[in-house]
């Protein structure tokens, strides 16, 4: 049983190599919104569909492979109109195909990673994969093994892999991608480094070499340091929710903020596109999402651009306040933030490590320095730590520390 669907080349490149039967790895390396996930999907639904075969995702982390990947897989398949409720475990994070089963895992589950074996095997966002993590799975995976990634990295492990005979690579860039929004496209264009794009403030090497090229860069001029951490402290302070309006293509991002151990600690609430502010009827909005997230009565600080979102989220009795916003408030604010280094974000916090790994200074590209101002893109939830951070104290240099 083949998926009847829309296909890019990609996907046709990563099909002829698994019927081909000569590889043992497929690495689909690349920029950027270029199809390689979905493309990956599809090939894992027709495998499922023609043969009774065990099939595994993997990421470094559970809730990172449920917030991203399985996300997408299930979204995917409602958007063919293909999902059963029945074929699917949302507690396990399996869903069965045809004659076959797609297993959602973390290589954090010790049991999984050391005991479960499978037919094939997919590290998606495979730059976090550590070696002897990818030892194990490889070990235990009887037919072939496919990853994908963006090359954030010059030096790594699967760079050695490219190397092998039994290794297939597939590069591909959002111009492989023909049903990429143009909105998006857009986006990673604006990054290459053109006179008319740096006029415009938005080029910027690194992002143009990974994301727009798919070629391995070395990022510099990050903003913060952040840790990981498992879930939210019990005993941190809490301060407040934050909130970041958007629509598309940015994003409405919710975050709680709170102080442990003089530090930040964020974890991430939602991160959704294209929501209106109060429900009409049963569709999602932000104040519903802030009901099924348990949040009510409690403190809300929001980007204060939007009156109107603030205005319907207090009528709907929301305790939400503006943000303080004054010249100056973006540099004044990261320096606020900085004075609670490491960020400490828990596990599921997936949007907020995106944007962590990615918030950078400008760089004077003719000059090849960093300037004092950030980027305006990756910072979302980021915006949101300044929100509550600066709300906690008077929009004035040399403001008191909250401790």
């Amino acid at each position: 049983m083949l998926i009847k669907t829309r296909q890019s080349e990609i996907f046709l490149q990563n099909w002829e190599a698994i019927q081909s039967g000569k590889y043992r790895y497929i690495i689909n390396e690349g920029g950027s919104r270029s199809s390689k996930t979905y493309s990956l999907i599809q090939c894992y639904l027709n495998l499922a569909g023609l043969e009774q075969s065990r099939l595994t995702i993997w990421r470094l982390k559970r809730t990172w492979t449920k917030a991203s990947v399985y996300n997408d897989f299930i979204s995917y398949i409602k958007s063919l109109d293909i999902y059963k409720k029945s074929d699917s475990n949302e507690t396990e994070l399996v869903y069965k195909f045809g004659q076959g089963s797609i297993e959602f895992n973390g290589m954090d589950d010790y049991q999984k990673l050391h005991g479960l074996t499978q037919d094939y095997a997919w590290l998606n966002e495979a730059m976090e994969a550590r070696k002897e993590d990818f030892e194990q799975i490889d070990m235990r995976t009887n037919k072939m093994i496919f990853f994908d990634y963006n090359p954030t990295e010059e030096q790594h492990w699967i760079y050695d892999l490219k190397r092998l005979p039994e290794t297939l690579v597939i590069k591909s860039t959002q111009l492989d991608n023909p049903f990429l929004e143009p909105a998006i496209r857009r986006k990673i264009l604006g990054y290459e480094p053109t006179e008319v794009n740096i006029k415009r403030g938005t080029a910027d090497p690194y992002k143009w070499k990974v994301y727009g090229l798919g070629i391995a860069a070395k990022k510099e001029g990050l903003i913060y340091k952040y840790e990981m951490i498992p879930e939210w402290p019990e005993e941190a302070r809490f301060l407040a929710y934050g909130l970041d309006f958007g629509f598309y293509p940015d994003p409405s991002a919710c975050g709680k903020v709170g102080l442990y151990d003089g530090k930040l600690v964020l974890d991430e609430v939602f991160y959704e596109h294209e929501l209106t502010y109060v429900s009409q009827g049963d569709e999602v909005s932000i104040n519903s999402l802030l009901t099924d997230n348990g949040i009510w009565k409690d403190l809300i600080i929001a980007d204060s651009a939007s009156k109107t979102g603030i205005k319907e989220l207090r009528i709907a009795g929301r305790n939400i306040l503006p943000c303080q916003k004054y010249a100056g408030s973006v540099k004044d604010g990261i320096e606020l933030v900085q004075n609670y280094l490491p960020i400490l974000i828990t596990e599921r916090s997936l949007n907020a490590k995106k944007e962590l790994d990615n918030y950078t200074w400008i760089k004077d590209i003719r000059n090849d320095v960093f300037t004092k101002d950030p980027i305006d893109d990756y910072n979302h939830l980021l915006d949101l730590l300044r929100y509550v951070i600066q709300k906690m104290q008077r929009p004035k240099k040399g403001i008191r520390r909250v401790n």
